[in-house]
């Protein structure tokens, strides 16, 4: 796993930290995707998340994290175009302050030698809040397949 999710504060469009566990209390599985307004892939993936969100919304939490936090608001700008039943947050400011806090952080952002960050990047995370599994790269939602395979109980 490249970061505890546990070491990660998010906040909301208005500050306001974000309770990732209180999210995911519903015992649904829960999607965290790196996403940024300037990324082709992320864009590239819109088409996958609005079939999921016309067949399945409600299996997934679907949580997305801007990729970088200085480029929330254009972030949400953007995907605010889109029309998607779920929000964007962004990483919160304790990583300025709280050295461990920034090591998970830059793990979280998969964060590359230079200094970049990985996008787009995808936790899945299980009922029981483990990360099964971490995909780095764009998914094909929009494929029948995968989005009857996303979507299946």
């Amino acid at each position: 796993m490249k970061a505890s999710l546990r070491e990660i504060d998010l906040v909301g469009a208005n500050g306001a930290p974000v309770d990732l566990r209180a999210l995911m209390a519903n015992g649904r599985p829960t999607l965290i995707s790196l996403w940024a307004h300037w990324c082709p892939n992320c864009l590239a993936e819109m088409k996958g998340f609005k079939a999921i969100a016309a067949t399945c919304p409600e299996r997934w939490n679907i949580v997305f994290v801007s990729a970088r936090a200085s480029d929330n608001a254009r972030d949400a700008a953007k995907f605010k175009t889109y029309g998607l039943p779920w929000k964007i947050f962004r990483v919160g400011d304790s990583t300025k302050t709280d050295v461990a806090k920034a090591k998970s952080a830059r793990a979280f952002y998969g964060a590359t030698a230079d200094g970049g960050v990985v996008t787009p990047l995808h936790y899945f995370v299980g009922a029981s809040g483990q990360v099964d599994a971490i995909v780095s790269g764009r998914l094909h939602f929009e494929e029948p397949q995968r989005l009857a395979a996303f979507c299946a109980d």
